[in-house]
Order: structure tokens, then sequence, then C-alpha cells
């Protein structure tokens, strides 16, 4: 009649966070002398597969690949093709058995079937590393090959035939090849976005082994007695046999190879008479030739960028309504560009020039953004154009009531850069002042009176970075840089030698140390080259974060 309790949502127990296990394998897992047109896994519980793409692979590969059906709680595997006699084949199924009901994945669920007397036993082991971070290389395929083809070349296998054998790192970047034959192998890891398991560079990342590698025997359990030993001895004869607890890992680096065709990624007016062309990676000698005007003037002048990736070119000679380049690296003909040199020629509309907007005054831009830290750099100003006439005797800098004459040269074979400099003092605002016409640009522009302020930076405000280098164990020239959480770098400096490193005057915040064995001698990171058999340029990372403090040095011992 009466309710003398609080009726609730039954909890239903504890979240089911346990994979599906496997019952029971027909022919059994590890069977020998296999004939069956099929494989029925039985596991405990309803299931749900994924078979498409590379969530399951079999290794070595069939012309025709298996059939995957599930059944209740089966998975059957047709055979759609002839298994190769006297051979070890192993199914893969990665993480595509899941149940049904929380999706907990079965991970790495080999099914191993021999159509020989014997399963072959040998083992390849090792881990892969992202070779710029050294972060681990997670989902990605390490795949063997062999040279097993008189027609194709043993280095270009990777781009034309899929791998004989293939496994996936874990998240840790470890992979393991287990029931290998007795043979040589080349071994490569590869990032298959393609699904293929063929290399299609540049879009995929590559990691390669140096030398082929011969693999070692670990033993394993037979459960068919029938297998005589005396089959399973003389197989390991000559084989490298190591104890079940010692790990021996191949280490890899991956890396993305840059695109060896030089290419024009961009071309555009930014300014009237000024464009800027960018490559997709510095060219050698690069010559523009403008075809529908004289080229015995000179029509231009270039500006490089600091990595030689970006031409700026300012027109200096009276154009067409199309510029027409060539652009060459050397004897090739890279592309064939037709530009618009000014503002007006773009306009589709076909504004009449009188009705252009007046011309721009000529500007500048500052390497310094509210606070300028005088010890890392001079005050540098950037103008638009490059200028042909100045007067710099009008500079008037101005500090506490007392105004001064800076010094003022320029920076740069154009004349477009220009530094200032001072007897600075600390934590100090100031104002520079730019009379009206100081530069005059070769195209007449002229600038406006130009006010800069900026404040000098307090030297208590910034922290100081000691590192103690220790490389008397891997000698070298090395490039050592100072990045932010985020991988931006801040400063670096090069050193061939062991010593104390100082970088000075950082701002407060978290800091990692990465040091680059600069090999090629050419101060910046490269990658490898899969077909010139170049390795990427070893890294080091310090092994903890580094908090730099104002008014704080912090010193550090790195033994490379």
């Amino acid at each position: 009649m009466f309710r003398c309790a609080n009726p609730v949502t039954p909890e239903g127990g504890a979240k089911d966070i346990t994979p599906p296990e496997v019952l029971e394998c027909d022919p059994p897992n590890n069977s020998i002398r296999f004939s069956s047109p099929d494989i029925h896994i039985t596991f405990n519980e309803f299931i749900a597969l994924k078979s498409s793409g590379s969530e399951i692979f079999i290794s070595p590969p069939l012309s025709e690949k298996p059939d995957y059906k599930l059944r209740g709680k089966t998975v059957i595997v047709d055979f759609e093709d002839t298994l190769t006699s006297n051979t070890t084949y192993i199914i893969s199924f990665g993480t595509s058995i899941s149940d049904i009901t929380e999706g907990n994945a079965l991970k790495d669920f080999k099914y191993v079937l021999s159509t020989g007397d014997y399963i072959d036993s040998l083992m390849i082991s090792g881990v892969v590393i992202n070779a710029f971070d050294n972060s681990p290389a997670a989902t990605v395929y390490a795949v063997l090959y062999t040279n097993s083809f008189d027609t194709i070349p043993f280095d270009s296998l990777p781009y034309l035939v899929p791998p004989l054998y293939i496994t996936q790192t874990n998240e840790q970047g470890e992979f393991t090849f287990q029931n290998l034959r007795k043979d040589k192998y080349k071994l490569m890891v590869l990032d298959d976005k393609s699904g293929d398991f063929i290399y299609n560079m540049p879009e995929e990342r590559i990691a390669f082994s140096d030398s082929l590698i011969q693999p070692w025997w670990v033993p394993v359990i037979i459960p068919d007695s029938t297998v005589q030993d005396s089959i399973q001895d003389s197989i390991q004869e000559n084989i490298p046999v190591i104890d079940t607890l010692v790990h021996i890992s191949l280490g890899m680096r991956m890396f993305d190879e840059v695109d060896s065709t030089l290419e024009i990624t961009s071309s555009e007016l930014l300014m009237n008479n000024l464009f800027r062309i960018i490559f997709n990676y510095s060219p050698r000698n690069p010559v523009i030739t403008p075809l529908n005007i004289d080229t015995t003037l000179a029509w231009c002048m270039e500006e490089f960028s600091l990595n030689r990736d970006t031409i700026l070119l300012f027109t200096t000679i009276e154009i067409p309504d199309t510029l027409i380049l060539e652009i060459r690296d050397g004897p090739d003909v890279l592309d064939t560009l037709i530009l618009a040199p000014t503002k007006m020629a773009q306009d589709k509309r076909g504004k009449k020039k009188e009705e252009e907007e007046k011309p721009q005054p000529l500007t500048c831009s500052w390497n310094s953004r509210g606070t300028f830290n005088y010890r890392k750099s001079p005050l540098t100003g950037t103008l638009s154009y490059p200028v042909s006439e100045y007067d710099l005797s009008g500079f008037q800098l101005i500090s506490e009531g007392d105004t001064t004459t800076p010094s003022v040269k320029f920076s740069d074979p154009l004349m477009r850069r220009f530094e200032v400099t001072s007897a600075w003092k600390e934590a100090t605002s100031y104002k520079l002042l730019i009379p009206d016409s100081a530069f005059i640009s070769y195209n007449a522009l002229s600038n406006d009176t130009i006010i800069h302020s900026f404040k000098t930076f307090n030297q208590r405000d910034f922290g100081n970075l000691l590192i103690n280098l220790n490389i008397d164990e891997n000698p070298g020239s090395y490039i050592i840089q100072v990045l932010t959480e985020k991988g931006k770098v801040v400063e670096e400096k090069f050193t061939n030698e062991s010593g104390q490193i100082k970088f000075a005057f950082i701002v407060p915040a978290k800091y990692t140390i990465k040091a680059i064995l600069d090999s090629n001698l050419n101060k910046r990171w490269d990658t490898g080259d899969y077909l010139n058999k170049i390795q990427p340029e070893f890294i080091f990372l310090f092994p903890k974060i580094i908090e730099i403090r104002g008014n704080w040095d912090v010193e550090e011992e790195w033994k490379l």
C-alpha cells in the first residue's frame, strides 16, 4: 500500500572495458600443413569487424585479398587466392576487432599458419621516432622487402611493389615482425596514406635502414607435436639466437623528403611595381627574364629572403599593362608568369589613370614592437621601396626632455633597411623623429613625417640561460636552439666544441632546448633522401623543460 524506498534507475554494473577474447580457431592458430579454404575464429561475445582499407593485412601478400566476413561471434576468413607451398603466413588484425557494446578493441591479434612442415620463427623488432623532434611515430607501417625481383632494382621496390611483410607501430613507435623466414631484408617505415603500401613521395613520410637486416631467432612453442625437432633445428643454423628476455630494438628515424622538383608556389603584385615570387624551396641560380620588354635595360632590382626561397622584384622602368616573365633555374625553365605591374592594370573595371588613387607615401616598418631590446640587435627600420636619395641629418631622438642626433646607416645593398644606434639607456621611453622627405625612393615616393615611439627593455625583466655543453663523446658541429613550448625557435647559436653557451636576456617563460648535429655545415636541419641514402640529421633534446625567470640565471649541464 505504501512505498518505503526511493525508486532509482538501476546502475547496470561496472562499465565493460575488456576486449573480446578468442575462444576457438578452426583450423587452430599456428597450424602447419595448412590446406583449408577458410578460417573460423570464434570469440566470447558479439563483435564488430572493420575489414576495409588497411585495417587487416596478410604477410606475405596475396594477389587476391582474403574475404573477411562476420557471422555472429565468429570471423570467417575466405581465401580467394591459392596459398604458396612451404610458406608461413601472418594475418594481422590490428585493431579491427572490437565488442559491439563499448567498442573495446582487441589489439595486435595475429593468426599464423604454415603451408609447410614448420612455422618460421625469426623476428625483427625496432622503434620509430620522428626525426625532427624525436617523438614516437605511432600507427605507421614497418615493412620488409627481399631481393626477389630480377627486373626491378632493389632500391626501387618501395616505389613499385607492396612489401613482403607488414606490421604497424604502437603508440610508443615500437614494432615487431614475427614468424619471418631466413633471409636478408630491406627494412623501411611508411606513413601509408593511400592504403596501397607503395611509397608515394612527397606526401608520405619514410624511414629506412642503412643496411640489410638479418632476423634473429627466438624460441617459440609449436602446438603440433608432429613437427620434428630436426626440421626446426635445421632452419636455425647460422641465425643469430637471443634469449627471450633480451630486447633487441632497431632505431628508425622517420622524415618527410623534400620534393626535388623546384616549383613556383605563388606570385603576386604587392604594391605598384613590386612583385613577390615564392618557390617551394631555395633555387640554385634563378634567372628572371622579361619576354615583352627590352632586356638590355636594367628593368628591376631583386631582393632575396633570408633562406632565399622568396624574391622581391622592384621594377625600375615603364612596364606595359602586362609583364611576361620567364623563370629559370640554371638551364631549366620553371614557369612563365603573366603579371600586371600596377593596381590599375589589375582592375577589371578599367578605371582611367587619372581616377586611380593617389600614390601612397614611402612607409617604414620596425623590428621593435613596444619594447626594444638593444642588447639583441640594433633598432632597424625597413622602407617600402629602395631609396635613391636621402638626408639622414634631420633624425632626432627624444628622451626624458633631451634631444640627440643618433647614428644612422643603411645595412643592405638596395638601401631599404637602415640601423639607428645611440647610447641607449635601460627602461627608458624614446621617440625617434624622421622628418618629411628624408627618404626619396627610386620611383619618386617620399616619406611623410615619421614618429616611432618605443621603450628600451629593463634587464631585470629578463633571464639568462647558460648551457654547459659536453660533446666529447659525439664531436661535430652543432646548432643549439632555444624553443618555446610550441616549438618556435627563439634563438640559436653554433658550436663545434665543448664549453658554456650563453643565451642572454630571454623573456621569462618555459622553453625546450634542441641540439642539431649539422653534418653538412649549412647551419640548418636537413631532412633525409632515400634514393641517395642520406639519413636526416640527428637531433638531441634536453631531457627537461627549462623555466626562465626575470633577473635570474639558469645554468644546466648537458652531455650529448
